[in-house]
């Protein structure tokens, strides 16, 4: 509901109703846009000392009073037009008339778009940023905690730690930021000035304007200027990159929070109970993480599909793609706070964790390694070798553990027809997960990161 006096939600339609909400969502900006036209009106002698004093005076008092006080209007379908009409009502036509001067609604509202988008990347970065100073707190916490590397999305691989894992999407959200420096870079460029297509014949300084609205500098080309939205879908593609990537990290969390695997657990305040199973501890805020993913998909697709063949000029498809990309700003930036609290609190069992470890043979790359450093046989010998050894010891149920000398002989025998025989010690040392990691010391690599 929009709290003002003179607005009447039965007489208008749904899609006003909309514009003007996301219109409050920018007033702000709105009002340093006005600010900034009228100034500059008034220093290129387009209007008055007296005439600019008049408008900036019930510019500010709009300012003060906030976006409630304007009159909302049957027909005027946006917060600007009923602000212009109160201006008018309030100053007269021939003064409040020539706050319109040389701009027009299309360069107005995609410089203020711009102005969102911009600030929305700023707040984005900043979440980004307390993310991952998180990860590189857990990460330090967790770098001797072994758990198992997965590929294949659930197949043991070889042993890692949660450190090592945690700065994996520490590198992966770098990027992410480095994605939204370059969408903000292409935000951070002026529309006034383009008025409605191609510019006015008044003598306008788009430069001044610009410079007002600390963007970097004016977009060069008007058309480009009044009807170009492609840095939104560049700061939402970036954004939809994110949560994607959120979407792999928090698959593994799922994962590891199963009763079975017993690897983490969600501390309680992101989860929520069963109406009916008192055991239940549902990870409730996971879920809503991969939501969040999902649905911004879907409305980026919708974004791109709305202007893949709208013509150069403004209409009120722009407008659609503008409230999309408000909605995925504000859903993804709460996102990232969210992710920060699950991963700070998170419940890790290390015991667990190097148990699985060691009876998932994760260890066996390591050993194929051994073999090809003391017998001098080829990886591809050592690897028919332990892979005859695995299936061998699946088959009979004999442990990681229990891997010994006598085993090694009779895979080799049974693989290549061949007689190979590894130290009891080196082949301890190779099935010992904690030795692996040590081993693993080239950088990037869960020694050395």
């Amino acid at each position: 509901m929009l709290h003002s006096e003179n607005f009447d939600e039965k007489i208008l339609d749904k899609h006003v109703i909309d514009t003007i909400k996301e219109d409050f969502k920018s007033f702000n900006m709105q009002m340093d846009v006005h600010f900034a036209h009228v100034i500059m009106l008034y220093e290129q002698n387009i209007i008055t000392k007296q005439e600019a004093g008049s408008i900036l005076g019930a510019l500010f008092e709009i300012e003060n009073d906030g976006p409630e006080s304007i009159p909302i209007k049957e027909g005027l379908t946006d917060l600007y037009s009923n602000l212009e009409e109160f201006i008018v009502n309030k100053i007269g036509i021939e003064v409040g008339g020539k706050l319109h001067i040389a701009r027009s609604r299309n360069d107005m509202n995609i410089t203020i778009e711009r102005m969102f988008t911009r600030d929305s990347l700023i707040k984005y970065v900043d979440a980004l940023i307390y993310l991952m100073e998180t990860l590189l707190v857990e990460a330090e916490k967790h770098k001797n905690t072994i758990i198992p590397g997965y590929t294949h999305h659930s197949q043991h691989a070889q042993p890692t730690t949660l450190g090592h894992f945690y700065l994996n999407f520490f590198h992966t959200f770098k990027r992410d930021i480095e994605r939204a420096e370059a969408s903000y870079k292409h935000s951070n460029i002026c529309s006034m000035g383009g008025a409605a297509l191609t510019t006015t014949g008044f003598p306008i300084n788009r430069q001044r304007v610009s410079e007002l609205l600390a963007f970097i500098k004016p977009v060069e080309h008007s058309m480009d200027a009044t009807s170009s939205l492609d840095f939104q879908y560049e700061s939402a593609s970036a954004m939809a990159i994110f949560i994607n990537n959120v979407g792999r990290m928090i698959e593994s969390l799922l994962l590891w929070n199963i009763r079975e695997v017993g690897l983490v657990r969600l501390a309680l305040k992101y989860c929520s109970y069963s109406t009916i199973m008192p055991q239940k501890r549902n990870p409730v805020a996971l879920e809503t993480l991969r939501y969040s993913g999902e649905w911004t998909y879907g409305a980026l697709s919708t974004m791109f599909n709305t202007l893949k063949a709208f013509t150069p000029g403004n209409g009120r498809e722009p407008g659609f793609v503008t409230s999309l990309y408000m909605e995925i700003s504000e859903k993804i930036i709460p996102s990232i706070y969210l992710l920060e609290g699950i991963v700070r609190t998170l419940e890790v069992n290390k015991e667990r964790g190097l148990e699985i470890t060691k009876e998932g043979f994760s260890t066996m790359t390591e050993l194929a390694d051994e073999l090809v450093r003391s017998k001098n046989l080829s990886f591809y010998a050592a690897k028919k070798i332990v892979g005859k050894l695995v299936v061998i010891a699946h088959d009979e149920k004999i442990p990681c553990e229990k891997i010994d000398s006598n085993l090694i002989k009779r895979a080799a025998r049974e693989a290549l027809n061949i007689e190979v025989e590894l130290e009891e010690e080196k082949i301890k040392t190779a099935i010992d997960p904690e030795k692996n990691i040590q081993e693993r010391d080239i950088m990037g690599g869960p020694a050395v990161t």
